[in-house]
Parts: structure tokens; sequence; C-alpha cells
């Protein structure tokens, strides 16, 4: 999830709060899949933040955002070495 504050301040520097979001190079929370079967498990969990689910490679480097609309996603991530 993006703050409301990240979100904000990403659209006064003109910067997508996705892009922002996706490819500043900090990341704040640890990342992990798990099985669809297991979803109820963690759904209603506050530690964690539930932010999408996979699908087949149909539907590769595609973010559906909470309007529904697919977001492409480009590798811009930092490279460190």
């Amino acid at each position: 999830p993006i703050s409301e504050k990240s979100a904000l301040t990403a659209e006064e520097l003109g910067i997508d709060p996705f892009v922002c979001a996706l490819n500043g190079g900090e990341d704040y929370e640890l990342l992990f899949t798990a099985n669809q079967k297991d979803f109820d498990k963690f759904k209603n969990n506050p530690n964690f933040s539930i932010i999408g689910f996979a699908t087949d490679k149909s539907n590769a480097n595609l973010l559906i955002d909470k309007n529904d609309t697919a977001v492409t996603l480009n590798a811009q991530g930092w490279r460190h070495f």
C-alpha cells in the first residue's frame, strides 16, 4: 500500500506514485507469495498487507490497481552491484 503522504509527495514532484513505490529502491515490508488456497489464513491478519495475487504468464508484467485498471510494469529498479 502507498501512504497518502507518499502519494501526494510523488504527485507534487510529477512522479507516478506506483512507479515511485515499485522502483524507488527502498523496501519497507517483506514480500512473499502464498498459495491462494491459504488466503483465508491471511486476509484478516493486521500484520499482513495483501497486495494481490499471481496469475498465469499471459498476464505477465501487469499490476491491477484498486480501480481494476491494468498498469504495465517495467523494470526500473536499482542495480546495487
